[in-house]
């Protein structure tokens, strides 16, 4: 069952965007609708394989071959392009996320895409965007990995073009577009590299065999993906993009931009660097190199977001310093640093994928200039105590407060770099642990600004939105507690996964 259903899931989220646009052209309502059922039957599909997900072990095999895609041969060179969809706990976990904070964007959607011009376009092209998403962490074989990583490109670069914030939307949108793409460039010719010295585009076979290179070009093509995916994830120096792209995109999908969508880098790191590369890419010099830039970007991020005036740009920064935080785990090259990274994801993505849709429902409920500037607001919380109640929650989980996920998460990732059981290391998740205080900082700051204090009479009338709007917020904050609660709910998926990447 495993395997059709996964194929029936993605193939539903590939084919109904069609469907949703020529819709779209009759009723927007009925684009809308279409588009989360679509999703939401794909979400069914997938969940469906959550038992054999659990019954696979560390003796099973984890990739489900579909079949062949392209063959042909050049000379003596066979180029076999399969297609087919990796199954176990770490995709899985993955996602299950992006299924999760995608049906709360879509739902978002209804209430804060009412007013805008072709919604068939933007429900058509935001359902591509999740298959993309989808897509890159099931992938079976690194050139169909290729194709949905840029499949998610292109979708989210024409939403935040055509829906962005005007007038600057088209020229965010060309700068997203560029930065990622040239990271893209970085990850094809890693591609090309394993291909040239694997033999073989197929994931489970290269990590199987490994690559017949010297170690200075297993080093070259590690540094190569390594650059591709830290710019997804907006690692500093190479985040400007992701500030830019969270002011001007449309709320929804500025919570799936850094909800899930830069956590498939980290993904693609746990995947690809450390499962194929090992200890010749990953580590030596190249554990502290990583673990630097994520450090430093933790602390810039953390600094960043709390000079914020605008609450999307607060959280963009806050972004990128979680980002380091999850680079940070898969920099040590241990057990426990990577599985706190990827359940970090999770822990991330359900409280960032809040706290912007908190954002979105400030620019919808008082307007979307003023309902940005945090100097402007204030005393909300008698007037929107669902809101309030749901910022609270995500905000005291980003900040790693227990019993919420997003402590646990730290936790663990902190516990990697004390593992690496030198005195950099213990440097290391001194100065993580000081991020965190930073962290606290600003939501704290943007919980008072906001919600606390005297009401004001201006927004006397402010309430809390549509039931669209503020149930998919519920339910991300209810799971943020109950994860926290339970973390076995996310590390029975993960542990084994990632285990058996360190040979475990």
């Amino acid at each position: 069952m495993f395997e059709s259903t996964l194929f029936i899931s993605l193939a539903i989220l590939l084919g109904a965007p069609i469907v949703i646009f020529l819709l779209g052209k009759w009723n927007d309502k009925a684009a809308k609708w279409s588009a989360l059922i679509a999703v939401l039957i794909a979400t069914v599909f997938f969940a469906l394989t959550m038992g054999d997900v659990l019954g696979v072990t560390s003796t099973d095999s984890d990739v489900f071959e579909g079949w062949d895609w392209i063959n042909f041969t050049i000379g003596s060179r066979t180029i076999d392009i399969g297609f087919s969809l990796v199954a176990d706990g770490l995709s899985f976990t993955m996602a299950a996320i992006i299924f999760i904070l995608s049906l709360a964007a879509v739902s978002f959607s209804f209430g804060y895409m009412k007013k805008e011009e072709s919604q068939g376009g933007y429900y058509a092209l935001l359902v591509l965007y999740i298959a993309g998403m989808v897509g890159v962490v099931l992938a079976g074989d690194l050139a169909q990995f290729y194709v949905f990583w840029e499949l998610m490109l292109i979708p989210s670069y024409f939403i935040i073009a055509k829906w962005g914030s005007k007038p600057n939307a088209v020229k965010i949108a060309f700068k997203y577009f560029i930065f990622t793409h040239v990271g893209a460039m970085a990850i094809l010719i890693g591609i090309g590299g394993l291909w040239a010295f694997g033999g073989t585009f197929n994931i489970a076979t290269l990590i199987s065999t490994g690559i017949s290179a010297p170690a200075n070009i297993i080093r070259l093509l590690t540094i190569l993906m390594m650059l591709g995916f830290s710019v997804k994830m907006a690692i500093f120096p190479i985040h400007t993009w992701l500030p830019d792209t969270h002011g001007e995109a449309p709320t929804p999908i500025s919570a799936i931009l850094s909800g899930v969508m830069i956590e498939t880098a980290a993904y693609g790191i746990l995947r690809i660097c450390t499962s194929i590369f090992g200890e010749e890419g990953m580590g030596g010099w190249m554990r502290w190199v990583l673990i630097g830039f994520a450090v430093f970007t933790m602390l810039y991020g953390g600094l960043m977001a709390l000079a914020q005036k605008d609450t999307k740009r607060l959280f963009a920064f806050s972004s990128i310093s979680q980002m380091g935080y999850i680079l940070f785990g898969l920099g040590t090259f241990e057990l426990f640093g990577s599985t706190g990274s990827t359940f970090h994801i999770v822990s991330h993505a359900l409280a960032k994928g809040t706290l912007f849709m908190v954002a979105g429902i400030l620019m919808t409920q008082i307007g979307h200039h003023k309902g940005r500037r945090i100097d402007k607001l204030g005393g909300l919380a008698c007037r929107m105590p669902i809101t309030t109640i749901v910022a609270i929650i995500a905000a005291l989980s980003l900040a790693g407060t227990p019993p919420l996920a997003g402590f646990m998460s730290e936790w663990i990732i902190f516990q990697g770099g004390l593992q690496a059981n030198n005195t950099l290391g213990i440097i290391a998740v001194i100065f993580a642990i000081l991020s965190t205080a930073l962290t606290a900082t600003y939501v704290l700051l943007f919980m008072k600004n906001v919600f606390l204090g005297p009401e004001k009479e201006e927004f006397k009338d402010v309430k809390d939105p549509s039931p669209s709007m503020w149930i998919p917020l519920i339910i991300l904050a209810i799971l943020s507690l109950v994860i926290g609660l339970f973390p076995k709910s996310v590390l029975v998926f993960v542990t084994e996964a990632v285990s058996k990447i360190f040979g475990g």
